[in-house]
């Protein structure tokens, strides 16, 4: 039997015999499987016997079903092994690897697991509270402004929410909106004038005269900033600053950058933290991230809008020397 065939097929497969030996394999299955060798039985190469199975229901007349293998030692991973007979015996089996799909769905479970406890938090505040003012409406008032401030938080989770969701979807469009740097960042520092007054935090801005124009989504880039600074103003000192600055930087005659530098005189983090500050709902201190009114979303919105625009994000801290988040958006043209 002519098995050239089996050199063009994308995925890891290989044709088991009528006496079960490997008749043939392609590159992507030897490398997979450096023990594997023409000739040699297949279940001294993957010893699972739900590929046994599935090798019996493709001699047979029997529906084959798909057969998940899991890989341990030298080669390990997820696989779905699926096949076709080719008459007198032989099998083709093919391997498609499963491991990004398994991490995939760890994580969506992860996120259900944790935004289930996001909300569970506020919903049983609310729940405790209406309890307690049942019939009680001198209590109503003293608590009504707790129950607001859960509605609050919760509406606020839900908004981030959508938003991660939207930046998400559109991660594989290229934004084509041309933008003033200095036009973005006062748009992003308007909103947050008030909470910079109560927090008592001074926000300042370091921009060339000149106007900067790059291309992006400016509701995203307004956000991704946004974000940054309120961060900053929540978790940073009292009486102290906050400080965006921005510039373009000219690599090359062809190509060039934005950066947008957000930095603060607060407690700084960790550096253990650090890798993971964009972690969805990943907080360096649960209670007062929650005290100070965060979904613990914000820092992954960023990411993704990063992603979005093909930029890149970096964040420098240290303790008690404050902290520096540094956006770069790639310039694909110089002019407006």
């Amino acid at each position: 039997m002519n098995l050239e065939f089996i050199k063009a097929i994308p995925v890891p497969a290989f044709v088991v015999s009528a006496a079960g030996l490997i008749e043939g394999a392609n590159p992507a299955f030897l490398k997979l499987l450096p023990r594997a060798a023409i000739g040699r039985n297949y279940l001294t190469v993957l010893r699972q016997p739900a590929l046994v199975a599935l090798i019996d229901d493709l001699r047979s007349d029997a529906q084959p079903d798909t057969a998940q293998l899991a890989l341990k030692g030298e080669s390990e991973g997820v696989f779905n092994a699926t096949g076709s007979p080719l008459g007198d015996g032989n099998v083709l089996i093919c391997l498609q690897d499963m491991n990004e799909t398994a991490v995939a769905i760890q994580m969506r479970q992860n996120f259900v697991a944790d935004l289930s406890h996001e909300l569970k938090t506020p919903l049983t505040a609310i729940s405790g509270i209406l309890e307690t003012c049942d019939g009680d409406t001198d209590a109503v008032a003293h608590f009504l402004p707790t129950m607001s401030g859960e509605v609050d938080r919760m509406k606020r989770l839900v908004d981030d929410l959508l938003m991660l969701s939207r930046v998400e979807a559109n991660e594989r469009r290229s934004p084509t909106q041309t933008m003033v740097l200095q036009d973005v960042v006062t748009k992003a520092c308007a909103p947050l004038a008030g909470l910079a007054d109560k927090m008592g935090v001074r926000i300042e801005t370091s921009l060339p005269d000149d106007e900067i124009h790059f291309q992006g989504d400016q509701s995203e880039v307004v956000r991704a900033i946004m974000n940054l600074v309120e961060n900053a103003l929540r978790y940073g000192n009292s009486d102290g600053y906050v400080q965006i600055a921005g510039e373009i930087n000219n690599q090359t005659s062809s190509t060039s950058n934005v950066t947008i530098e957000v930095s603060d005189d607060g407690p700084g983090v960790e550096s253990h933290h650090i890798p993971r500050l964009t972690e969805r709902f990943y907080r360096i201190d649960a209670h007062r991230s929650r005290d100070a009114g965060g979904s613990g979303l914000g820092l992954a919105i960023v990411k993704h809008i990063l992603n979005h625009h093909r930029g890149q994000m970096s964040f420098e801290s240290q303790l008690n020397q404050g902290s520096k988040v540094t956006l770069t958006f790639p310039v694909e043209q110089s002019g407006p």
